[in-house]
């Protein structure tokens, strides 16, 4: 089989659209995406801007979208340090002024929670490999994708779009695996203490190691059947 055969099983003639929840989630729970979800999916469906909120969120969607098409192009890839570089690389709008560029220490790139400032340690290219190598030690594809998740986050690699990287690496690897589901945020928008746990929990993480209750989060909210 030759690695054409090998990404069209992998990936089972997903579309940028079968990723709609995963660019929702992320967007809204990340960033702040305002369009709302059916005017989401059909921006990723057709590129249609009818009910997209501002410019902001364009180019939020459009850096969305194209990290979604990457990781379906791309899905029997192996998870490594070049690889999570190129993901980030496609958020050529929203994110980062140097996609795709590990960060230094003396830019004290960090984030800031409810719990105080997290502000990790730079990676090498050597680093980071060795974190994605320890997150996929697992025979089962869900547990290092979430884990994938948790560590990549967590370690900030990156100028800006650490966690929208993180999760695309990780739903990567679920549509590689063939897992049949996809890693989504939790959100309710009719109920923004869903996504305010999830925050609460990520922050926990990454403040005080406490990787496992946002694990059990997603693996309860966040982890959605792929429906074709």
């Amino acid at each position: 089989m030759n690695a054409a055969d090998q990404d069209d099983r992998a990936v089972g003639r997903l579309t940028v659209t079968d990723l709609a929840g995963v660019v929702y989630s992320s967007g809204r729970v990340f960033d702040g995406l305002s369009t709302g979800r059916l005017d989401t999916e059909n921006f990723l469906r057709t590129g249609s801007l009818d009910g997209v909120a501002s410019r902001a969120d364009l180019a939020l969607l459009e850096d969305l979208r194209d990290a979604a098409q990457f990781v379906i192009d791309h899905a029997a890839h192996r998870i490594d340090a070049g690889f999570v570089q190129a993901i980030n690389a496609t958020l050529t709008r929203s994110a980062a002024l140097h996609p795709g560029r590990l960060r230094t220490q003396e830019q004290a790139i960090g984030v800031t929670t409810s719990y105080g400032r997290h502000a990790p340690d730079a990676l090498t290219e050597d680093q980071l490999q060795v974190l994605l190598d320890n997150a996929t030690r697992s025979p089962d594809a869900e547990e290092n994708a979430l884990d994938l998740f948790v560590n990549l986050a967590k370690a900030q690699p990156f100028e800006d779009g650490n966690k929208r990287t993180a999760v695309f690496v990780a739903n990567s690897l679920l549509i590689g695996a063939d897992a049949g589901v996809l890693l989504t945020i939790p959100v309710d928008d009719n109920d923004p203490g869903v996504a305010r746990a999830f925050n609460d929990l990520l922050a926990r993480a990454y403040l005080y190691n406490e990787h496992e209750a946002v694990k059990t989060l997603l693996r309860r909210g966040g982890l959605t059947q792929i429906s074709r």
